[in-house]
């Protein structure tokens, strides 16, 4: 079929907006906000040598216990992005990886009387670091007519490939930006797609069916390091190393309006939306220990989250006003799924915690899980039905935590080195499966039930 050269003929769902035609600029001065203080002290750092790292990682990879289901070891240098959707109906996991190798590949895992895998590798030679991927099959309807199946990757030598997400084959090239951070489809078909870029900060979006670039929007004032549509796709989010999160109409580009969060110049590092259209939370995490809950419609700053402990200004070396400690960054956020009816959300970092906040209590923190000295937090996903949440850390260890009294249920073991990819799939009972990206070159696919989940409360 010869895709129409109108978007709106396709079938496919355009992006709509509600608000302002010009933008408007929140200041952190001039918000409504709640800070929140977290009373746990900083935990010590550990100065090790390099020598010695070295030799814990070896001693580490002798000891370590394999409990992966899948190992797919397809790539030579590290993965650094996943892409998964367990397809409950055919019983098949399909996965997108791509890394440092500049390679990208296609994993399909079938989950039948045994578990088969396929590897594909994708054609297109990339000539660097293959850095995201994204899936649309969980957003696409009955009729693939009108809202076809894609995956796309992105990597930092500026390409975009769309490919299809069963058979591997490549469907068309997309011209962008440079350093592809980031790619999101729309959650209403998934025809269209975004894309940002680390290099000049700005945000692309095309309608896949006609390869057009429908917008380009431009503000950022350094790399863009996240962005999605809202749940409702009626606008795009993008954050930045600028320290700003900000608010963009789909169909005219207008930026609506623009949250100055970092503080001393502190980027913001990721970003994650609560599945509640009507919620309109947006939750961002950064580089100065904070983490930040918007309300979008509101234009306030709801709550500030004091994740890591404040840098204390006696202990501050002479000329580095100003700088940010790296071991203090927030790195991954999430919302509980409405599905749980909690309002919870979760913060991890560089310090090694996990914590849970509570947005019932203005955003009190509930828990704080550590991992363990030296052992940061890389990543987090909320299962989707039950009130857990699985991290992936730099020890190479994927933890699975109970989020209503913070102990942790069981650790999963297998990669030998920092995980820097996860994803959580929920299965039939209530079981999940979980795909994590590594350093260690490896994709690895784990799979627990409901009853391995709560073996131990």
């Amino acid at each position: 079929m010869i895709p129409s050269e109108d978007p709106a003929k396709d079938g496919s769902e355009m992006p709509t907006e509600e608000g302002d035609e010009n933008p408007a600029f929140v200041n952190m001065d001039d918000v409504v906000e709640v800070q929140i203080q977290d009373n746990d002290e900083p935990m010590e750092d550990v100065d090790d040598n390099e020598e010695e790292k070295m030799n814990s990682e070896e001693e580490r990879a002798e000891v370590v216990e394999e409990m992966a289901k899948v190992v797919l070891d397809s790539h030579n240098d590290s993965v650094y992005c996943i892409a998964s959707h367990f397809d409950r109906s055919s019983n098949v996991l399909y996965n997108i990886s791509g890394g440092g190798d500049d390679k990208a590949f296609l994993h399909k895992v079938s989950k039948t009387e045994s578990t088969t895998t396929e590897t594909i590798p994708l054609s297109y030679k990339h000539t660097d670091s293959v850095s995201c991927a994204a899936l649309n099959l969980p957003f696409v309807s009955a009729d693939l007519n009108k809202t076809p199946i894609y995956a796309a990757v992105g990597a930092y030598d500026g390409t975009i490939i769309i490919y299809d997400p069963i058979s591997g084959t490549k469907l068309k090239d997309l011209e962008g930006p440079n350093d592809i951070e980031f790619v999101s489809f729309h959650p209403k078909g998934g025809s269209v797609l975004l894309a940002g870029s680390s290099d000049d900060g700005t945000v692309w979006m095309y309608h896949l069916p006609t390869s057009k670039c429908m917008q380009v929007f431009v503000g950022h004032e350094s790399g863009v390091t996240a962005g999605t549509f809202t749940p409702d796709g009626k606008s795009v989010l993008s954050c930045g190393s600028d320290g700003t999160l900000r608010v963009w109409a789909p169909r005219t580009g207008v930026g609506k309006f623009v949250f100055r969060l970092g503080t001393k110049g502190a980027g913001l590092t990721c970003m994650a939306t609560n599945d509640n259209p009507e919620s309109h939370l947006v939750l961002v995490g950064a580089e100065d220990g904070i983490a930040h809950i918007c309300h979008i419609a509101s234009k306030k700053v709801i709550a500030s989250l004091q994740h890591a402990a404040e840098e204390n200004s006696e202990n501050q070396k002479e000329g580095d006003e100003g700088m940010e400690n790296p071991s203090r960054s927030v790195e991954t956020v999430g919302f509980a799924p409405s599905a749980l009816n909690l309002n919870w959300c979760a913060t991890g970092g560089i310090d090694g915690n996990l914590k849970i906040w509570d947005l019932n209590s203005n955003g009190a923190c509930r828990h704080t899980c550590r991992h363990g000295s030296g052992n940061g937090v890389t990543n987090l996903q909320w299962h989707p039905v039950h009130p857990i949440v699985f991290t992936g850390a730099t020890d190479g260890t994927i933890r699975i935590w109970d989020a209503r009294n913070g102990t942790l249920i069981k650790a999963l073991t297998g990669h030998t080195a920092l995980i820097n990819d996860l994803t959580v799939d929920a299965t039939e009972g209530g079981g999940a499966i979980i795909v994590s990206a590594s350093d260690d070159n490896s994709v690895r696919v784990f799979e627990i039930n409901s009853e391995n989940i709560f073996a131990n409360p």
